[in-house]
């Protein structure tokens, strides 16, 4: 379970079993199912990114199989009248995703997507207690990547560019101190120069080595 779950709520039903979405038991082979399955009426998965796939997977077919395209359709379908107050669950929902009831949304879309899947853990569970990278994990998993941000704005690139920016001030520091070997001011911070420029450079490259292990860590690559 995450550490952003209040200590000392009980657990809701969809995140002790992995399920925000709380999807009923089925004959559907979803993937990272729980090995043991001790909820006579709901999937149990073995890690909540799993659960939120499913979750997703399962606005998609509703998209692509069924012909649902609006946030009444799709709820309507997931929380039917017999069994919720669809009505409320509609209204709170298209308010989260910030859309009309009846307008057509496009489940392929993260910037869609990602809001509706929130909004539809909030209203099953009574909270969201799951961390951006989690959520993000298990859309990636169900096939719907986040935008991109641009090359400049990753961290490895960003710390390459100050392992880049050390070594080029190393090399400006070298070239100064040949040409200006009678200021002694200046000498003597040119000796200070190369511990300071070593010492960015390997800030640099730990930087962007610590940003891929996160990556891999949190699931994003």
């Amino acid at each position: 379970m995450t550490a952003s779950i209040a200590r000392g709520r009980a657990l809701p039903r969809g995140i002790r079993n992995h399920n925000p979405g709380n999807l009923r038991r089925s004959a559907d082979p979803w993937q990272g199912l729980a090995a043991e399955q001790t909820d006579a009426e709901f999937f149990q998965f073995a890690s909540a990114k799993w659960g939120i796939r499913a979750l997703a997977r399962t606005l998609i077919a509703y998209q692509d199989r069924v012909g649902l395209k609006t946030i009444k359709q799709m709820i309507g379908r997931w929380a039917p009248p017999n069994e919720n107050d669809t009505g409320a669950y509609v209204r709170a929902v298209a308010a989260s995703v910030g859309v009309g009831a009846d307008d057509e949304i496009d489940v392929h879309d993260y910037a869609i997507l990602r809001p509706l899947t929130l909004a539809i853990i909030r209203h099953e569970n009574g909270h969201q207690p799951y961390t951006d990278a989690e959520i993000e994990a298990g859309l990636v998993l169900a096939g719907v990547e986040p935008p991109q941000r641009p090359l400049a704005q990753t961290r490895t690139v960003q710390g390459g560019q100050v392992a880049a920016g050390a070594t080029v001030l190393g090399l400006t520091a070298e070239a100064v101190r040949q040409v200006e070997p009678a200021i002694p001011l200046l000498q003597s911070l040119l000796q200070v120069a190369p511990w300071v420029v070593g010492a960015a450079a390997l800030a640099g490259i730990a930087y962007m080595i610590w940003a891929r292990i996160d990556d891999r860590r949190r699931g994003l690559r």
